[in-house]
């Protein structure tokens, strides 16, 4: 235990002005621990009642609280002959800058930030009675006038204490930065943890989707006429599969995005994406276009595809096509399914927007596409295979850029 006393031996009393009962409890529990004396107050109305039967050392006032706030309440004891030698130090949040000169303006000998660290607290606390001690009456009539944001403010305070708020502001942010870094050090172990399970997840995953689809893409071939519907079924819920864990794959690329953007060859994009479905029927007559884009590319192609395929079920029939528009290409794929209602169209690529189909997910695959073409520079919409009649079929168009 570490007795803070003042002259004569005597314990020094500390008033605790807390409208929380918990934090109030928890700052006692902290005081006693360091051999203070601590009484507590709900408020300022009823800690000036209890300046009246008992005068303490030091006050430590929370600013927010009902009746009377630690600002008016600092006001009181400062203008008041028999109090104002009691040190108050204010806990504030210290959101603004402005919070310091409030702090300054209504008399407080210095402030503390909350959350506080229990050891500052302490230092803090002995450092003002130390110098209380020393010099009760402080700089008594003393003013200083400052301007801050085009408004001016007398603070009762000589240079030396001015000082000491200023060097409690540096104290109090570089001890907030410092438990900024280590949050971001914890955070980023943190993440680095869980993008080591997420590897490890998809790369299992991904592994058992691969035998289960060579081995069904087997039984497709194998299959009567009769079963091959089922069989068709099987391998688009198995693509369906890979598709969420590359959609997942992909919003950890989004967000850790370093790639640029550079020329890339379209026509193997899209092939590579067109035998990724080679068990449904896809249109596509070639491109020679060079597009601006990365390595994501692709997962654009198979968020589309997997979506006319999910949609269109068995008798699924896409099309894609690459129209020159230009300084960019123009991407439609189609699809013979149920199509896109008129009032959904402006809205299918926000992010987990449900659709009315049963088969509808939650739209995170449309959200990605939509997300990578509009940092690839391009633009994405929605509209029908057949103009002017939703229930014919959907069309997704998309542009991007030409290399050059």
């Amino acid at each position: 235990m570490n007795n803070e006393r003042l002259g004569g031996g005597k314990p020094a009393t500390v008033m605790i002005v807390e409208d929380s009962r918990t934090q109030a409890e928890l700052l006692k529990n902290t005081l006693e621990k360091h051999g203070y004396i601590p009484m507590i107050a709900a408020n300022g109305r009823v800690a000036l009642d209890l300046l009246e039967e008992k005068k303490p050392d030091v006050i430590i006032s929370d600013v927010l609280m009902p009746v009377m706030d630690g600002y008016e309440l600092c006001r009181a004891v400062k203008n008041d002959e028999r109090f104002k030698d009691i040190p108050v130090i204010l806990l504030t949040m210290l959101t603004d800058t402005k919070d310091v000169i409030d702090a300054m303006v209504s008399g407080a000998d210095n402030f503390i930030t909350k959350p506080y660290d229990e050891e500052y607290l302490v230092a803090r606390l002995k450092w003002i009675l130390s110098v209380s001690t020393a010099d009760p009456n402080g700089a008594a009539g003393t003013t200083a006038d400052i301007t801050l944001s085009g408004k001016k403010y007398s603070i009762p305070h000589d240079r030396r204490q001015i000082i000491e708020f200023l060097l409690s502001s540096y104290e109090a942010a570089v001890f907030q930065h410092q438990n900024v870094l280590s949050a971001q050090k914890r955070l980023a172990e943190a993440n680095e943890e869980a993008n080591l399970y997420l590897d490890i997840i998809t790369h299992d995953i991904n592994n058992v989707n691969t035998g289960a689809l060579a081995l069904t893409e087997l039984l497709l071939m194998k299959s009567s006429d009769a079963n091959r519907p089922l069989a068709l079924r099987l391998v688009n819920s198995i693509n369906q599969s890979t598709e969420i864990i590359g959609n997942v794959a992909t919003i950890r690329k989004l967000h850790e995005k370093k790639e640029a953007v550079r020329a890339v060859v379209l026509d193997s994009v899209i092939q590579n994406e067109i035998h990724r479905y080679n068990s449904s029927r896809i249109h596509y007559n070639g491109t020679e276009a060079h597009v601006m884009a990365d390595n994501l590319l692709g997962q654009v192609f198979t968020n589309l595809l997997g979506n006319s395929i999910k949609f269109a079920g068995t008798r699924a029939d896409v099309t894609i096509s690459v129209e020159d528009r230009n300084d960019g290409v123009e991407i439609t794929v189609s699809d013979n399914g149920p199509g896109i209602a008129d009032q959904m169209k402006p809205v299918v690529f926000d992010r987990f927007r449900k659709g009315k189909n049963t088969r509808s997910g939650k739209g995170l695959g449309l959200f990605i596409t939509r997300t990578l073409v509009e940092s690839y520079g391009g633009t994405i919409w929605a509209d029908d295979r057949v103009a002017g009649k939703p229930g014919k079929g959907a069309a997704i168009h998309f542009t991007l850029l030409k290399a050059t």
